[in-house]
């Protein structure tokens, strides 16, 4: 049985959703948008406090939610990332920071990879699907943030060589529907099949 280690859960909520063609964020699966899939699931795991990084929603997400603006819009994920890490002051506490549209989050997934991070203080933990870093569905240490910081000062934009220096641990998982996003109308078209498929063997 996995442990409910205290967290912060963050929603990046700031892409352009171009390849999708319509703000994936309000997209809706059963009766919830992606978005408030994606709160849901953080509160099912959870997480102490919720963030919403980017831009406001108009829909109500919860008295538990709060919805900060990115400080750097239009730079990336990784400025919505280094935006939540600056925002929060709970003190020395795993951050799982998730984009928006995994529609398919895995509880126990999310709880694995808080459980890694109190076992590995000062460590980012990344969950990787057959060789592929999934950074947006990843946990960060709040210490990381003047590195980070540092490198997005220099320009670097891609998660992956801004934390160059800092210790990473990497999970080579199998679930591999939890960690299916979506970016294009069909990748959609199939979350939706695998959503529908899951409720209904509840």
């Amino acid at each position: 049985m996995v442990n409910n280690f205290p967290f912060v859960g963050v929603v990046l909520n700031g892409g352009r959703s171009e390849r999708m063609g319509t703000d994936k964020a309000d997209l809706a699966l059963g009766e919830e948008t992606l978005l408030q899939l994606t709160i849901s699931g953080l509160r099912e795991a959870s997480a102490r406090s919720i963030y919403v990084v980017g831009k406001e929603s108009t829909e109500f997400l919860g008295r538990d939610v709060i919805q900060i603006k990115d400080i750097w819009p239009g730079e990336g994920p990784l400025g919505g990332i280094l935006t939540a890490l600056e925002s929060i002051k709970e003190g020395h506490i795993p951050v799982m920071i998730l984009a928006c549209d995994f529609p398919n989050l895995d509880i126990a997934e999310i709880k694995i990879l808080i459980e890694h991070a109190y076992s590995n203080p000062d460590s980012i933990v990344v969950p990787s699907v057959k060789g592929h870093k999934q950074w947006m569905h990843a946990c960060w240490p709040t210490t990381a943030v003047g590195h980070i910081k540092e490198s997005f000062t220099r320009g670097e934009r891609a998660p992956h060589r801004a934390i160059e220096g800092l210790k990473t641990i990497v999970l080579e998982r199998s679930e591999m529907r939890a960690y299916l996003d979506v970016d294009t109308p069909e990748e959609f078209e199939k979350a939706k099949r695998i959503f529908k498929e899951r409720n209904e063997k509840k």
